[in-house]
This record gives structure tokens, sequence and C-alpha cells, in this order.
């Protein structure tokens, strides 16, 4: 199973949610530190996350990122399964999110966590380290790849961008098939030959398909960096419950309705502050 959890960042902080307890992890008292994991994952997550923080207290860093660096050298000393090595990738990801000592804006570092089975320990791929600045001034992670909700975010799916742009130039190839067949010998054939080699030169399907979802996410980002924190809560709520709601409805709707079952705000002066919360996840 899989863990649909989005944070969505602006230069007001953080905003998480999940439709799983025992998601987002605070990793400090005194400092805005967290950790989601996929709580389905066959690592122990809560019994590591647990450990790790009876260590006591985390070293501050002024880098935000080398606080999730300080977790992977941790991760390494655990104890593992060799069983782990059959990880799918929505298993193997985590996301550190939060607040560099000195940072005015938020960061979100995504990371792969790798059973190596010559050391027989984990290691740690850093995939994605990206800070809000002036200017990245909205972003969002997930994880688990939310392939049914691409729609909302990007306009279409991935794979229906591929068919569309296939079919596209099918259609193109055809089109221009019927159409020399019917000039075929005729005075028009060149001219005709010409104009639609000058046509497919000036116009490519994929470019154009792939140039609307980048206005798309540009419409996206700019509605993210203009919410205050409560629109962003209420907008990652939003966007996890319509996740499971789509994907209750792709199983044939059986069984109780899923719904966001955690939600936090991360911010520089407040920290790590859950909205809703398992009663035993910590």
């Amino acid at each position: 199973m899989k863990t649909s959890f989005v944070a969505f960042l602006n230069n007001r902080g953080i905003a998480c949610a999940s439709d799983t307890d025992m998601t987002l992890y605070a990793l400090s008292r005194q400092e805005p530190v967290a950790l989601a994991v996929n709580s389905y994952s066959p690592i122990p997550w809560n019994f590591i996350v647990n450990s790790y923080l009876r260590k006591g207290d985390i070293q501050i860093h002024e880098l935000f990122s080398d606080y999730a660096r300080d977790f992977a050298s941790y991760l390494s000393t655990v104890d593992t399964k060799p069983s782990w090595k059959y990880l799918s990738s929505d298993e193997q990801n985590i996301i550190f999110l939060g607040y560099g000592s000195d940072d005015v804006f938020p960061s979100a570092v995504d990371i792969t966590v790798k059973y190596d089975e010559e050391t027989k320990k984990l290691s740690c791929n850093f995939d994605t380290d990206r800070s809000i600045t002036h200017h990245n001034r909205a972003d969002y992670f997930m994880l688990s790849h939310f392939e049914n909700t691409q729609p909302v975010m990007y306009g279409i799916v991935e794979s229906a961008r591929q068919k569309l742009i296939e079919k596209q130039n099918t259609l193109v190839e055809t089109f221009e098939e019927r159409i020399m067949e019917a000039v075929k010998g005729t005075e028009f054939e060149e001219t005709v030959q010409k104009e639609i080699a000058e046509y497919k030169s000036s116009y490519n399907f994929e470019d154009d398909t792939r140039n609307y979802s980048g206005h798309q996410m540009s419409r996206v980002e700019t509605a993210i960096d203009s919410f205050n924190i409560e629109d962003l809560v209420k907008v990652a709520e939003d966007f996890v419950d319509a996740k499971v709601q789509i994907d209750h409805l792709k199983n044939g709707g059986k069984g109780e309705l899923p719904h966001t079952k955690e939600l936090a705000v991360i911010t520089r002066t407040e920290g790590v502050v859950w909205i809703k919360h398992c009663l035993y996840g910590n």
C-alpha cells in the first residue's frame, strides 16, 4: 500500500497532509524540522525515528540539508532485513521538511532509501533538494506517485500526454499521405509537398503540449505563492482527500472512504504544529 502525502511550501511555511497515521514526525522540540515517511513501508520507521529521537535533541545546522545528512548517517547504523532489497520506489521514499537555523524560508529534501546488499546497510540518495527563495516562491513535494491527481496539478497525466502526442503525430502522417495521394502526378504536387514540409518543421506537437503543461504549472505556483498558511493547509487537505477519493472510486467504491488523517504546518516561529494527528504516532 502507499501513503498519500503532500507538502506545499511558500514563503510563509509548509502545510503537510497525509491519508495515513504515523507519517510525519517532528525531529526536534526546538527546531522546525520534520520527516515524512511511507508508514506502509516494511522499514519500521516509527521504531527508527523514535530511536533516533532518544539519542537527544538534534544538532543545529545552518544548512537545512545537513539535518537530512545526519539522519542518513544514523540510518546506516540500524539493523536491517535482507527482504528490504525488494522495497518498491514508494516504500523507499522519505522527505525532510523545515528550516536551517538561519533560514527565513523553508526547504525540503527528497530522499531514496536503499538496502545495500554488499554492506547489508541502508544508504540514502539525495534526489531533490529545493528551498523557497525570492526566485522559487512556491513548491510542493509528494510521497508516492500521484498519477491519479496529476490532472489537478498538470492538466493531464503523463501517460495521457504521451498518447496524445503520438495520436497527433499519427494523424498528421495520415493527413500527409492522403493529401499527397490526391495531388500525386499533378502540377500541385511539388507545392503541396513544400507546404507540408514547412508546416511540420514549424510546429511540434510534443513541444506545444509540454509548453501547455508548463503554463499550467506556472499558474499553480502563482496560486500557492499567494496563499496564507491557513489557505495552504486547506489546499493540502483537499489535495489528499481528492487523491484518496479517486483511488476509492477506481477500486469500485468498496469499503470505508479514506480521508486526510494527519495534517500539520511547519513554520519558522512555531516549528511543527499538528492540526490532525494520530494519538499513538510518537
